[in-house]
């Protein structure tokens, strides 16, 4: 096989495909094998929560506890998905399959699991919205579904998922340019403040509000959408509120 270059599809990067050695093949066969029996190990505690032979412990906080699970197994069974994919791609197709990239192929279930328990607690705590309910009722066989989904997602698209919560840290965190006037203004005291005492040198709250727009407008340099992300509101309530307020976009 001659090297050939080639465009990763996830990350866009451009390789250069080289031949497989011989010591390649033989850690690409143990690669896989770890893989397929990391996969068969997750879905047989997945069956084995589901069908209820998992010990019960008398405790009010036991169903989080499950629903955490079905999470874990979830990003278990994603991470090793995501490693037999990789390795039909670069083994099977490309015959380029290098032994120095075991490590990731080891450890690409493990950081599933770590993914899945964070990401199915920002999604419990209500830090993100997502679309069902998490607190343990009536209806628990579809919040483990969501619990098991939430983790596999987060397995399989470990990069992705890595990417997206560099962005929610720094946002929930309010780091920001500290060239810019956006995070870190003082709002007013308008504590005992009456409507009339605001107008006489105090900001009213629609002018609090007009100023946040126009520096959110000027640190995202008129990107609207970036705008409402910083102001953590939707871009068409960010586009209602400049029409209400007479703004115009910077250009």
């Amino acid at each position: 096989m001659k090297k050939q270059d080639f465009v990763d599809e996830q990350t866009g990067k451009n390789y250069e495909v080289v031949p497989e050695e011989t010591w390649d093949v033989v850690v690409a066969v143990f690669s896989i094998l770890y893989l397929v029996v990391v996969l068969v190990t997750f879905i047989c505690l997945f069956f084995a929560i589901w069908t209820g032979y998992s010990i019960e412990v008398d405790n009010p906080k036991f169903p989080v506890l499950m629903l955490m699970a079905y999470a874990v197994v979830g990003g278990g069974i994603g991470g090793a998905v995501n490693g037999i994919r990789s390795f039909i791609g670069w083994h099977a197709e490309r015959e380029a399959f290098k032994r120095r990239y075991v490590w990731k192929y080891i450890s690409l279930p493990l950081i599933g699991v770590a993914l899945a328990v964070i990401v199915y607690a920002f999604f419990r705590s209500g830090l993100v919205a997502f679309g069902g309910n998490f607190a343990p009722n009536e209806n628990f066989a579809n919040q483990a579904l969501a619990a098991f989904a939430i983790g596999a997602l987060s397995g399989y698209g470990s990069r992705r998922v890595l990417i997206w919560l560099d962005r929610l840290v720094k946002k929930l965190l309010k780091i920001a340019d500290t060239d810019t006037g956006a995070v870190g203004t003082k709002v007013p005291d308008l504590k005992g403040k009456t409507e009339e005492g605001l107008h006489k040198g105090n900001p009213t709250l629609k002018n609090i509000e007009k100023r946040a727009i126009l520096d959110a407008l000027h640190v995202t340099k008129g990107n609207r959408e970036e705008a409402a992300r910083l102001l953590e509101i939707g871009e068409r309530t960010l586009y209602r509120k400049m029409k209400e307020h007479g703004l115009t976009e910077p250009r």
